[in-house]
């Protein structure tokens, strides 16, 4: 199978303030010469490798990744070619991000996670979830991955939040123990493997808000599958004072004093969810080798994952046995 190019070489023509572009000159060492040969490297890059077969050639699409590695071509690739093997490896997490798929429908529509309209201080979109929305009786880890990476998927479609970066505001109030154990540990340390080192964002603030406390072990390991500069980001706020500190509450719905409520805010972001739809979609024609047609699993053979077992992670052995012990103690 020879290469196929599903959208072509385009001359990139910038949409962004100049306040933006000063901003991406100033953080990502981005201007217009630096832009253009880096995005003929990449491109030369991206035709001489023989397993990628269908692949996006437009500035847009190239642009996610120089901009998240600061222009520098080498990792770009790397995080390029991540992605692409994420895509294929999971596709159970990637495929079929469609904004009118029941479950994923359902997940937005409570306000599990959605962007929310307003950019907070620094002009960055807000990413916000009400994670004791989510039933682990009735939704999976997949479900759960799928509505994450829609997300990130239809942001990324804008470049200024490309250059911007993010804002997370997770609210994790009413979290329980059984939506914590549906996670294996494997599953675990493949998100955030993929959250972080595959797909091409750049995350600048993270705040957690209701940290249940019986969660807080959980809490520091996972920030440990994390680079320490990642790490750094992770804030914590017992309460809305703390957090208002931080983030501008005009951003936040009404619940938490900002001016719109969640109803509008998830309203408004379905409508964004609906406009990015044909192109999110569109990311499941991308192809590497070993991936010849939709739905096909792939059989990968990879290296033994350290939190496999427990001499990798007493934490996340403890969450796994306890969904062992709930699975067997079921009638």
């Amino acid at each position: 199978m020879k290469q196929e190019m599903l959208y072509g070489e385009d001359e990139y023509r910038c949409t962004l303030s100049k306040e933006v572009q000063e901003l991406a000159k100033r953080e990502l060492q981005e201007d217009g010469k630096r832009r253009r040969k880096a995005l003929t490297e990449v491109r030369q890059w991206i035709k001489s490798q023989p397993h990628i077969k269908k692949m996006r050639l437009d500035s847009n699409f190239l642009l996610r990744f120089l901009r998240m590695q600061k222009f520098e071509v080498a990792t770009s690739c790397e995080i390029l070619d991540k992605y692409l093997t994420m895509r294929w490896q999971h596709p159970s997490w990637f495929q079929n991000l469609d904004c009118r798929d029941p479950k994923l429908a359902e997940l937005t529509e409570m306000g599990y996670l959605i962007a929310l309209p307003d950019r907070d201080k620094h002009g960055r979109r807000v990413i916000y979830s009400k994670a004791g929305a989510f039933d682990a009786t009735r939704f999976t880890t997949s479900d759960m991955m799928r509505a994450h990476i829609m997300t990130f998927e239809t942001l990324l479609n804008d470049e200024e939040n490309q250059v911007r970066g993010f804002t997370y505001v997770l609210d994790e109030k009413a979290v329980t123990w059984n939506q914590i154990s549906i996670w294996t540990p494997s599953e675990v340390s493949k998100a955030f493997s993929c959250c972080e080192r595959a797909l091409p964002m750049r995350h600048r603030e993270i705040h957690f808000l209701n940290l249940p406390w019986t969660m807080s072990i959980i809490f520091q390991f996972a920030k440990s599958l994390l680079s320490e500069k990642l790490r750094k980001r992770f804030q914590t706020h017992s309460g809305v004072d703390s957090l208002t500190k931080e983030v501008d509450v005009n951003v936040l719905p009404a619940e938490y004093g900002g001016k719109r409520s969640l109803e509008e805010c998830v309203s408004l972001w379905k409508k964004e969810l609906e406009s990015h739809r044909d192109s999110v979609l569109g990311l499941d024609q991308l192809r590497v080798s070993g991936y010849e047609s939709v739905g096909e699993k792939p059989q990968v053979v990879r290296k033994k994952s350290r939190h496999n077992s427990c001499s990798g992670s007493e934490v996340l052995c403890v969450v796994g046995n306890m969904r062992k012990m709930e699975i067997t103690v079921e009638p």
